[in-house]
């Protein structure tokens, strides 16, 4: 999950919001009928998130998956200078990781961690110093904000760091799968093409320098779906004239000539619904074009949809205002999460996926207090609007807010209808 990934989500849904009157409700082509077995994983994250801790990770209802997601990002930071010069690392980041390992590792679950050399998925992650303060936007960029991967005289220092913070996080954490880039084929599409061409080269050695470390582990970059068919951002298109088919037909051989033992893949397919070209849907033939291009086993690295409606904005005080609707109740619902997570499993059954991440476990806004504006009371889900909304403005609650409500379970912790699918599906036997 990226802030700019959300940035570009809602911005679709804003100059398209027109077609919302013609959409239709999606009907589910897969299934998940009863089979005596399964061979994928189920897995989600332990992110929450609090108007005072971001994030803030909550190891609960272990019983509902047999794979933890560790998806880190950029969250924490990294301390490149010491990874680099082999120096003493801070050591409130070091309790910050030592404590989240210990406690990802008690569970017992199998474990994948995901982390990004990417701030925004533009820019080297934030720095961390010797006292452990944070530094955003530190490296040499663009106007675009982006790293200067093919000019930048110390890129090659940094990969050095970058694999030396990789390998310090797997000794840590002792994951069977290791993610050392997420969405990268984001940076693709905002950055200039030398950029993103150094970006790879860069990558593909940190790929190598962690296969030849650690030959056992299962390695691989995750991609931004809605990035591969250019439908995410106007930056992303193939150009004027491409269907979304012809410009996933282009991205795809691109994604699998970068190194990975998989191919993984973020999806979060609601704005499909503005979209006429699949019918006001999201595409159905993705996986089996994937299967048929490559043999290479398919990860959802994470995926969900939200259940509840969006304003293009919102009251905060004598702040702004309770705007129209982004998102429709229409769209964002329990049946479309429903219709949507039985097709995506019912896929992953078909196309022998070896894993499937549910992004939220618990909802971290509830759902009652978020479908009212303004929201005016005390409660946690009006203070963590109201923090994001001072930070970011609109566009930064509407990160919060589009994440906020996907989760297996609601905000109280009781369970969402969904769950029933999930559980059903996570009874049969995992057998590769």
């Amino acid at each position: 999950m990226n802030k700019r990934t959300i940035f570009a989500l809602v911005g679709l849904a804003m100059v398209t919001l027109v077609a919302v009157q013609a959409c239709g409700s999606h009907k589910s082509s897969g299934s998940t009928a009863t089979t005596a077995s399964r061979p994928f994983y189920l897995g989600s994250t332990p992110f929450f998130t609090t108007a005072t801790a971001f994030p803030d990770w909550r190891f609960e209802n272990l019983d509902d998956r047999d794979l933890l997601s560790v998806h880190v990002d950029d969250f924490l930071g990294i301390p490149w200078n010491q990874f680099q010069n082999s120096s003493t690392l801070p050591s409130a980041w070091v309790t910050q990781w030592t404590t989240l390992a210990n406690n990802a590792r008690a569970t017992g679950k199998t474990l994948y961690v995901a982390l990004s050399p990417l701030g925004n998925r533009t820019t080297l992650a934030p720095n961390i110093d010797n006292g452990g303060a944070r530094t955003e936007n530190w490296a040499p960029a663009d106007t675009a904000g982006c790293y200067r991967f093919s000019s930048d005289a110390n890129a090659q220092n940094y990969k050095l760091a970058y694999i030396n913070y990789a390998k310090y996080i797997i000794d840590l954490t002792q994951p069977a799968f290791f993610s050392p880039a997420i969405e990268m084929n984001m940076q693709f599409a905002r950055c200039a093409p030398a950029d993103k061409a150094a970006y790879i080269a860069w990558y593909s050695d940190v790929h190598n320098a962690i296969k030849a470390a650690y030959p056992q582990l299962v390695v691989f970059p995750t991609f931004q779906l809605e990035y591969l068919y250019g439908t995410a951002e106007p930056a992303a298109s193939c150009g004027s004239g491409v269907s979304a088919a012809a410009c996933f037909a282009l991205h795809l051989p691109e994604a699998l000539s970068i190194p990975g033992d998989r191919l993984a893949l973020s999806s979060y397919p609601l704005p499909w619904k503005f979209s006429a070209e699949y019918n006001f849907s999201y595409p159905t033939d993705t996986y089996a074009t994937i299967q048929n291009a490559t043999a290479r086993k398919i990860w959802i690295s994470e995926t969900g949809w939200a259940t509840v409606k969006i304003l293009q904005s919102y009251q905060h005080g004598a702040s702004g205002s309770c705007g129209a609707v982004l998102i429709p109740a229409s769209m964002a619902n329990d049946s479309e999460l429903e219709a949507y997570m039985t097709w995506l499993l019912g896929e992953a059954q078909t196309r022998r996926f070896e894993a499937v991440i549910w992004w939220l476990n618990r909802d971290y806004l509830d759902a009652a207090v978020a479908d009212t504006c303004p929201c005016s009371d005390s409660s946690d889900t009006c203070l963590l609007t109201d923090t994001f909304y001072a930070a970011a403005g609109d566009y930064g609650e509407s990160l919060m807010r589009v994440f906020g409500n996907m989760g297996l379970r609601h905000y109280d912790g009781s369970a969402r209808s969904a769950l029933n699918i999930w559980r059903q599906t996570l009874a049969r036997p995992r057998r590769e």
